[in-house]
This record gives structure tokens, C-alpha cells and sequence, in this order.
């Protein structure tokens, strides 16, 4: 790889905050040439995406490059040529939060049109070609029922998809790729692993990620950052020969009486049954995974639970009958069961500091006085293992896995009863994960509280759950003790998540 010159380098960047303090990239260099991938891991907040983001010559509000250059087939996109020049047309990038890059109120197939007409295509006939093309490259329908739909009428992994489509319309030289399976099942992480083998014969590739199977199967250099300096630069097998520990979950004795009980729980896409005769229940201080394939239902049940969505059945909790709709829920209820969402950037005002988005509920849902809310909301901040200064940020300026884990505190402001996870762990790095893993733990042994995990990562669902739920299709097709769903499967979904999880 070396002879073939860079499509794109950076060399000794360095970036920090404009007031002054620690740099948050210090002194990172890389190359990539064409055909060539390479990946970036490390903990959350290292710097990977800051570091991503300057080869489209960006920075985030309150950052600036203090040294270093980037070039990118042989352009500089800091300057405002340059800019014009790769963003669109060199360069693609897919961003962590995919799905909070689509535009809520316009239709899928208005939103595939658009990104098709900046590259000069057609969108006419020919356009429509086009469209189903990059669909389908993306394992995804192109049917006319399915591009009517907005983005939140389809599944987070179906979003992540959309948005991988959008990004290879220009047909790019260079794949800047930011976490592009965080979210989605084993199947269809394996399917991208596949399209990014297919996709990087002729381009450029870098891939920023915390699984290290992907890492494995595509990459041909790994850097690993640490506290935004490069670590160890290598060969992706010899550099991941020894993986970081993962805590163990601990034992946790879980009372019989559910303190959350689903009874044929039912909802709609239009005249589409995204959800059909759901049961499950969860103790105090118990867990129980939601696994299946993207687009099976598993958001559309935790938007139903915590009522953002309507539904048919019986949702109770602690034996009362919850209302479908949370404006008709109590204060208490609407305490007791909290969502922590897939989408972390879109769970949080981007104009609001963390300290703003703690404070709220604080005040409003717990009835804490301004001294005393700010006190809890340090304390919720050292619990999900983030520094009180994070507390004056905005959500932009932090990573992925830092979002993440300042949503997980927003919903444990008010000690709820039940927390719904959606997808908690999929952005964060293994170790940052396995501290949110043993966090809920923790809580589920000292405050009772009971946990919906739904997840696509079958290691945290072995370690850390008592019950399984397998939905496909919007119905449970297999459930139970988790040492014997994925001990023994006996149906073809769970068998093949479970396949694809092992890389079989």
C-alpha cells in the first residue's frame, strides 16, 4: 500500500478548545490511499470523530485546529476552495447518529432525490433507476410504500441504511465512515461488514469503530487513540491480539412480582402491523433483552412503553394500568418509566448545555430547589462516569458514547422504576460499554430498578440479562430465560442473529 500515493493525510493535527485548555487531538497523523481502509478506534471522547470530521475541513463550535495539515486529493478543505471542492464530490461521511441526519418532516424517497440531483444526476425516470439501485445496495426495499414514509416511521438500523445511501450517491473517492454498524442486528452488521469489502476496492476508507470484528474483517491499518494522542499504530490482528477485559455483571437476586407487565401490546405503520401480540414482563430489579432483526419493532415497543406512540393492549406498571398516551399519564408514572433513547443526538437540544438538560427534570418531574438540583445533577454525571465539567457543553461538542451516556442521566434524574434502553451501549467503545453495563447492574442491585434492554449485542445480552424477548416481524417468535434462548435456539431468527454474532 505504501507506493500508491495518499488520496488523503493529515499530519501532526492538533485541536483544542479556542479559550485554551488540554487538546482534545494531539499530534495524530494518518494516510490513506485508494483500495485502502483504515481504522480508528479508542475509548469515547478520544477524538476519533473530531479527527474524522477535519478531512471535510471541519471542526466543532468551540474547538480550532491548532497545528497540523490535512489534504485531501491534493486539496487543503480548510480553505474555502478547497471546501467546495472535496465536500460532496471527494468525500463522503456517515455520521455516528445517522438518522439525525435525516430531515424529519420530508419523505425518504424526497430526501434520496435531492442528495441524486447534487451530483448532477437525473430524478426523473432515470433518477428512479438510480434510487432503487443505491436501495438495494444498502439492503433496503424501493417499493413506493416504503419511500413514503419519514424517518421516524422506520427503524433506527433502517435509518443508519438511508443515510449510508445518501452518502454513496456521489459515488466518493474517499468513505469517511463514523461508527456504521453501531445499532444494527449481527445480520446486518455482518451485511455491512460485506458492502464495506465491496465498497472499498477503489476508495479511500476511514473507519472509525468499537467492534473489533468489523475492524478484523476490513481494515488494513489501525490507529487506537487514547485521550486524543495516537497510541499504537499497526496491523489490525496484531494490535487487537489482546483485548481489554470486560467486567463481570455480578449476581443479582430478582423478586418474582413484575413491576412492568406487557399484555398483547399492539401498533401500527399505516395499514402495516409493525407490532402484534407482544407479551412480556419484568420484575423489580430484573432485565430483559429485546433482540431481532432492524426493522422488527423493537424501537416502535419502547415508544410505545413510554407512551410516544399509540398502541393496542395493556401496559401496567406495579399492577396499575398505564394509558397509551404519556400526557394522560400521572407525574409519577411518567417518573417511574423512562426511556433512554437510540438516537443520542437527537434526544438532546443541541442549543441546551448538559447542565440544562439534567436540570429539567430535576426541577420539574422531582420538585428539587436550584441548589439542590445542581448538586443531584454532578452526582448523575459522576454516576455515568463523565466530569462535572461537562455540565457547560453543548451536545455538539461531545462525542457519541459521551451523549449517550448523558441521556442514560437524564432518565435516572428522577429514580425511576423501570428504564427502557434502546440500543444504550451500540456507540460506545467495549470498555465505556461494559461500565454502562455494570452501572445498570449496579442500580437493578441497589435500587430495585428494572431494566428493558433492547440491544443488538448478544455478549451484553449473555452477561447481563434474565429473560430474552426475540421479535421479528413485529411478533415474539421465541422467548425466555436467556441461558436457554441462546443455549438451545429453537427458532430461525435466533439461530441466525446467533450465527452472525459468532461470525459463523
Amino acid at each position: 500500500m505504501s507506493a500508491v500515493p495518499p488520496l488523503a493525510e493529515i499530519d501532526g493535527l492538533v485541536i483544542g478548545p479556542v479559550a485554551g485548555g488540554p487538546t482534545i487531538v494531539d499530534g495524530v497523523c494518518l494516510r490513506i490511499a485508494s483500495g485502502q481502509v483504515v481504522a480508528m478506534m479508542g475509548r469515547s471522547g478520544s477524538g476519533k470523530s473530531t479527527t474524522a470530521l477535519t478531512l471535510l475541513g471541519h471542526v466543532r463550535p468551540g474547538l480550532v485546529r491548532r497545528a497540523g495539515a490535512v489534504r485531501v486529493a491534493r486539496c487543503d478543505p480548510f480553505t474555502p476552495a478547497g471546501a467546495a471542492a472535496v465536500r460532496g464530490r471527494h468525500v463522503a461521511y456517515l455520521p455516528q447518529d445517522a438518522a439525525a441526519t435525516l430531515n424529519p418532516v420530508r419523505r425518504l424517497a424526497s430526501q434520496l432525490n435531492e442528495a441524486i440531483a447534487l451530483v448532477g444526476r437525473r430524478t426523473g425516470s432515470r433518477g428512479g433507476t438510480t434510487m432503487a439501485q443505491l436501495l438495494e445496495t444498502v439492503w433496503l426495499p424501493a417499493d413506493g410504500e416504503f419511500l413514503r414514509r419519514y424517518p421516524h416511521q422506520i427503524s433506527g438500523g433502517q435509518a443508519q441504511r438511508v443515510a449510508f445511501a445518501i452518502a454513496l450517491a456521489a459515488d466518493p473517492d474517499l468513505l469517511v465512515l463514523d461508527e456504521p454498524t453501531a445499532g444494527l442486528d449481527p445480520v446486518l452488521a455482518r451485511g455491512v461488514r460485506d458492502l464495506i469489502n465491496a465498497l472499498t476496492g477503489h476508495r479511500a476508507t476511514l473507519l472509525i469503530s468499537h467492534d473489533p470484528d468489523l475492524v478484523r474483517a476490513v481494515s488494513d491499518e489501525l490507529i487506537v487513540l487514547e485521550a486524543g494522542r495516537p497510541a499504537v499504530t499497526g496491523d489490525p490482528d496484531r494490535v487487537l491480539a489482546a483485548p481489554p477485559p470486560r467486567a463481570a455483571p455480578g449476581t443479582i437476586a430478582v423478586p418474582s412480582d413484575p413491576v412492568l407487565a406487557v399484555r398483547r401490546l399492539g401498533a401500527r405503520h399505516g395499514h402495516r402491523a409493525a407490532l402484534a401480540e407482544v407479551d412480556f414482563a419484568v420484575p423489580a430489579g430484573g432485565c430483559i433483552a429485546v433482540v431481532g432483526p432492524s426493522g422488527a419493532g423493537k424501537s416502535t415497543l419502547a415508544r410505545c412503553l413510554v407512551g410516544l406512540r399509540p398502541y393496542d393492549g395493556a401496559v401496567r406498571l406495579d399492577g396499575a394500568l398505564l394509558p397509551a398516551a404519556t400526557r394522560r399519564r400521572s407525574p409519577d408514572q411518567r417518573r417511574d418509566l423512562q426511556l433512554v433513547a437510540q438516537d443520542s443526538a437527537g434526544a438532546l437540544n443541541p442549543r441546551e448545555t448538559v447542565g440544562h438538560a439534567l436540570l429539567r427534570p430535576l426541577r420539574q418531574l422531582c420538585g428539587l430547589d436550584p441548589k439542590t438540583a445542581r448538586a443531584a445533577a454532578d452526582e448523575l454525571l459522576d454516576r455515568v462516569h463523565l466530569p462535572a465539567g461537562v455540565a457547560a457543553r453543548r451536545p455538539g461538542a461531545l462525542s457519541g458514547g459521551e451523549r449517550q451516556r448523558v441521556n442514560l442521566a437524564r432518565a435516572l434524574a428522577c429514580r425511576p422504576r423501570v428504564l427502557i434502553c434502546d440500543e444504550v451501549t451500540s456507540a460506545l467503545d467495549v470498555q465505556t460499554a461494559g461500565t454502562v453495563l455494570a452501572l445498570l447492574a449496579e442500580l437493578r442491585r441497589d435500587l430495585g430498578l428494572a431494566v428493558v434492554l433492547i440491544t443488538h449485542d448478544l455478549a451484553a445480552v449473555a452477561g447481563w440479562t434474565d429473560q430474552v424477548v426475540v421479535l421479528d416481524a413485529g411478533r415474539v417468535v421465541e422467548s425466555g430465560p436467556t441461558p436457554v434462548v441462546l443455549g438451545s435456539p429453537r427458532h430461525e431468527i435466533t439461530r441466525t442473529l446467533i450465527e452472525a454474532a459468532e461470525g459463523r
